[in-house]
C-alpha cells in the first residue's frame, strides 16, 4: 500500500520503481491484486458471486490464468449493478468517499465511488507527467476544457496563481488559465494570442481544428513550448498539425475519468508506458486471450487502489496496440498506440463557426433514464439525438432534453430523437458520441 503519496517523496519511490524489471513490476502488481480481490470478495456482493463463480482460490497469491477467467466489468453492468458494486467495508486509512460521474465520452456515463487514498495516489501519476517532461514551473499555463460557470466563459476565462491544487503540484508554479470549451476554434485562438502560454492542455480533437485554424489564418503564439492531450484519442494527424501549424510537438496522457491516468508519453518518443504500479492494463484479442506486441485489442483496466467500489477488469470501450518492451529502458509495460473514444468532426453553425460539442451526459441521466447517447448533426439546422433508455421516455422527459440540449448549442438547432436498442461503433471500432454530418 503507498505510504504519504501526497508529498514529493512518493515521487522518489515512482522514480525508483519506473524501472524495475518486468518481473519485479509483475509481482508487485499481482500482491496488489491479490489483496483488491480477496476484499472484492469480502465486501462486494456483485464481485463475491463472479469469483464464486470461476473458482479463484482466495488466501494465496493470484494466479493469472484464474483471474482471466474472470469476466470484464462494462459501463453498462456499473449501471445495471448499483449498489452491490460497493464495498460494505472500504478501510478507514484509505479516507472518506468521493464520487466520480463521469462524462460519457463512449456514449454510457457512469458514477464510480472512490477514495481519498485512490485519489491522492492519482495525483501522484499526474505530477509524474510533468516531471518526466521539460517543464518549467515558473512558467504559464493555459487550458481550455470542459468547465461549468461563466467565469470561464469567452472572452476572459479564469485566472489562477498557480498551475493546480497542492495535492497535484506540491510546490510553487507559475500562473494558469482557462478557457471553457463552449468558446468557438477562432475565439479560442485570439484568447490564446492575449494570453500567450508557454504550454497548452486541451483535447485532442479540439487541438487539431484549432491548429488548423491558427495555420490557415498565419496564428503564431512565440512563447508556446508544447501541447498536453487529456481526455481522448490523439491521431498522428493531429500530431503533424500541430507541429505545422504551431510549431511544437504534443504530450498526451491517455487516461479516462473513472480510473484516472492510465498511461503516459514516454519522455523520449511517442509510445505510452502503463502506470503499473497503480492500475493493472490487459490488452485482450475477441477471444479474450492476452495480445502480444503488434497486436491490437480490447482494453481492460483494473485500479489497484480503488477499494470503494472496486472495477475488475473494466473494459473502457478503447482499442490499443501493445508495444515490445521501449529502448528508454523503463520497465513499464509499452502500448504502441491507442484506439478509440475520437470525435468526428466538430459542430458547425449556421455562419460557419466551428465549435467542440459538450452536452454534458451527467445532466441527460438526471433528466431522462438514459442509458447510452449519441449526437449527430444531420444539417447547419437539425441535430438528431440518439438515445438507448431503460423505458420509453414521457412527453415532459422529451421535452426538459429538448430545452437542455438547445440551451447547450452555439445556435437554437431543431433536435429530434431517434431511439435504439444500441448505438454501434464505426466500421474502425470506435464509438463516436458527436458525429457531424455536415461539410464546413
Amino acid at each position: 500500500m503507498p505510504s504519504g503519496p501526497g508529498d514529493l517523496s512518493y515521487q522518489k519511490l515512482l522514480k525508483d520503481s519506473q524501472w524495475w524489471p518486468a518481473d519485479r513490476l509483475l509481482a508487485h502488481q499481482i500482491q496488489a491484486l491479490s489483496s483488491l480481490v480477496a476484499h472484492s470478495h469480502r465486501t462486494v456482493p456483485f464481485h463475491r458471486r463472479r469469483v464464486d463463480a470461476i473458482g479463484i482460490e482466495l488466501g494465496r497469491s493470484l494466479d493469472l490464468d484464474g483471474w482471466r477467467r474472470l469476466p470484464s466489468l462494462t459501463r453498462r453492468d456499473i449501471q445495471r449493478a448499483g449498489a452491490d458494486l460497493l464495498s460494505s467495508r472500504v478501510p478507514v486509512n484509505h479516507g472518506r468517499l468521493i464520487s466520480t460521474k463521469t462524462s460519457g465520452s463512449t456514449g454510457t456515463p457512469v458514477t464510480v465511488r472512490g477514495t481519498i487514498l485512490d485519489a491522492v495516489v492519482g495525483k501522484a501519476f499526474g505530477l509524474r507527467h510533468y516531471l518526466w517532461h521539460p517543464y518549467d514551473f515558473t512558467a504559464k499555463l493555459a487550458a481550455i476544457r470542459r468547465e461549468k460557470g461563466q467565469v470561464y466563459a469567452y472572452p476572459h476565462g479564469a485566472s489562477f496563481p498557480r498551475w493546480g491544487d497542492t495535492g497535484t503540484f506540491p510546490f510553487a508554479t507559475g500562473p494558469a488559465t482557462v478557457l471553457g470549451i463552449g468558446a468557438s476554434i477562432a475565439e479560442q485562438a485570439e484568447w490564446l494570442v492575449r494570453q500567450d502560454p508557454d504550454y497548452l492542455l486541451t483535447y485532442p480533437s479540439n487541438l487539431r481544428f484549432l491548429a488548423g485554424h491558427c495555420r490557415e489564418r498565419g496564428i503564431a503564439l512565440p512563447h508556446l513550448e508544447h501541447v498536453t492531450t487529456i481526455g481522448e484519442v490523439l491521431t498522428a494527424e493531429t500530431r503533424e498539425e500541430c507541429r505545422r501549424a504551431l510549431g511544437v510537438p504534443v504530450l498526451d496522457i491517455y487516461s479516462a475519468q473513472e480510473v484516472g491516468t492510465i498511461a503516459l508519453q514516454c519522455p523520449t518518443g511517442e509510445r505510452y508506458h502503463v502506470q503499473s504500479e497503480r492500475i493493472l492494463v490487459e490488452v485482450v484479442d475477441e477471444r479474450g486471450a492476452p495480445c502480444g506486441p503488434g497486436q491490437t485489442g480490447r482494453v481492460l483496466v483494473t485500479p489497484l487502489y480503488n477499494y470503494a467500489m472496486p472495477l475488475l477488469r473494466y473494459e473502457l470501450g478503447d482499442w490499443a496496440e501493445l508495444g515490445d518492451a521501449c529502448p528508454c529502458g523503463r520497465g513499464l509495460p509499452v502500448l504502441s498506440r491507442v484506439l478509440g473514444r475520437e470525435r468526428n468532426g466538430l459542430l458547425v453553425a449556421p455562419t460557419g463557426a466551428r465549435y467542440w460539442p459538450a452536452f454534458g451526459s451527467r445532466k441527460l441521466t438526471e433528466l431522462a433514464p438514459i442509458v447510452q447517447h449519441q449526437f449527430v448533426q444531420k444539417s447547419l439546422e437539425r441535430i438528431e439525438a440518439r438515445f438507448v433508455t431503460e423505458r420509453p421516455l414521457t412527453t415532459a422527459e422529451e421535452r426538459s432534453l429538448r430545452i437542455y440540449i438547445q440551451a447547450a448549442l452555439p445556435h437554437r438547432f431543431d433536435v429530434s430523437f431517434a431511439y435504439c436498442d444500441e448505438i454501434p461503433r464505426n466500421a474502425s471500432g470506435k464509438f463516436e458520441s458527436f458525429v457531424c454530418e455536415v461539410s464546413a
